[in-house]
């Protein structure tokens, strides 16, 4: 069968294109085709992320300009690099729901999610957003969510109405936070299922194929600081200090650390690449924690200034939101001690990625399992 999938690929996230990729492959590993609706809205496009809608002060947005076209050039033309050579995408491209709904792509069966693909509140005008809850598609047609996610637990009434309306057409609906469970019963919606994020699909060695550049000199602490945390940044030295470990800072949002190498001018495969060969990581990004579980690194993990339920998630679900979750230094400090028993972990998460692969199996059919 071709499926089309509609997420949010062309952002200047990494863990959003790779759960992009983890998505396809799986679904191709299956037996089917897919392709990546080239879906690119106003509110995710680089005049965007350059120029974000504030009433900030204009001598702060000027000072601030150059830097934020540069480090934003540089990182869209990573993910354009990436998606060309690993993703397969429509040959159109959509600025808008309008010409997505007067174009929409011919599949089978359409698929949105994951990442944040029915937060409300993401720069985008209500028609737009409309596309992720995949109102676009043609009547008849399957329409399934994998690991959709809401972003946020409170909601407007008015959120609630709308989303309500555009979920009530779905075949299947699968959600990506355990939160988002009660987020669908407020809206009568009792058949949701709980998911791993689609980076889950696809375990250790599947990920390791893209380890291939040079490994980074052993003995370092890696540091993905997201949200520009001073907290994540103090606990990081120390703990370095106290393992006697040396930083590597993933610098693309010019966020340096002191002795340490700060490195920019990163690809997704650096992102990878990082993590995997690290002795110890600290972030406070939800793929970051992903891929240290899917990598069995020891971690700690610090909150975002919003939007935490998705790391809440997956360390309640691996029975880690205690001593992983952490938002002050001592904490992080005692923590950081405790060795993670990846024993446990991996039995949960076989257990909860084989649920995950049984529902896209069960949606879609499996022509094989390679």
């Amino acid at each position: 069968m071709k499926i089309a999938l509609i997420t949010l690929h062309r952002i200047t996230n990494f863990g959003s294109l790779l759960q992009t990729y983890a998505t396809q492959s799986y679904i191709e590993k299956i037996g089917h085709t897919v392709e990546v609706i080239d879906f690119v809205p106003e509110g995710i496009s680089f005049k965007r992320s350059v120029f974000p809608k504030n009433n900030g002060s204009i001598i702060k947005k000027i000072i601030k300009l150059i830097p934020l076209i540069f480090v934003n050039g540089v990182q869209f033309r990573m993910v354009n690099y990436f998606i060309k050579k690993h993703i397969h995408v429509t040959n159109q491209r959509f600025h808008s729901y309008a010409e997505l709904f007067e174009n929409t792509p011919e599949a089978d069966v359409y698929i949105s999610g994951s990442d944040q693909v029915w937060n409300t509140q993401n720069n985008n005008p209500v028609d737009d957003i409309k596309a992720y809850y995949l109102c676009f598609a043609p009547q008849g047609k399957t329409k399934i969510s994998y690991a959709g996610s809401f972003g946020k637990t409170e909601f407007t009434e008015i959120e609630i109405s709308k989303i309500k309306e555009w979920l009530s057409l779905y075949n299947a609906i699968s959600v990506r936070e355990d939160t988002a469970l009660n987020t669908l019963e407020l809206m009568g919606i009792n058949n949701g299922v709980h998911v791993l994020d689609p980076t889950f699909l696809l375990d250790k060695d599947e990920w390791m194929k893209f380890c291939t550049c040079k490994p980074p000199k052993p003995g370092y602490l890696f540091v993905y600081n997201l949200n520009r945390n001073k907290v994540l940044e103090e606990l990081s030295q120390k703990i370095a200090k106290q393992k006697g470990l040396r930083i590597v800072n993933f610098a693309d949002t010019f966020e340096f650390i002191r002795k340490a190498k700060n490195k920019m001018f990163n690809t997704p495969l650096d992102f990878i690449n990082y993590i995997y060969h690290a002795d110890f990581v600290v972030t406070d990004s939800f793929h970051g924690t992903a891929f240290s579980l899917n990598f069995e690194k020891q971690f700690i993990s610090l909150p975002a200034p919003k939007y935490n339920s998705r790391l809440e998630s997956i360390l309640r679900k691996t029975k880690l939101l205690n001593e992983r979750f952490v938002t002050n230094v001592e904490d992080g400090l005692f923590f950081s001690n405790k060795l993670i028993d990846y024993s446990q972990v991996n039995q949960i998460l076989n257990v909860e990625r084989e649920k995950s692969r049984d529902f896209l199996k069960d949606m879609i059919g499996s022509d094989y399992d390679k």
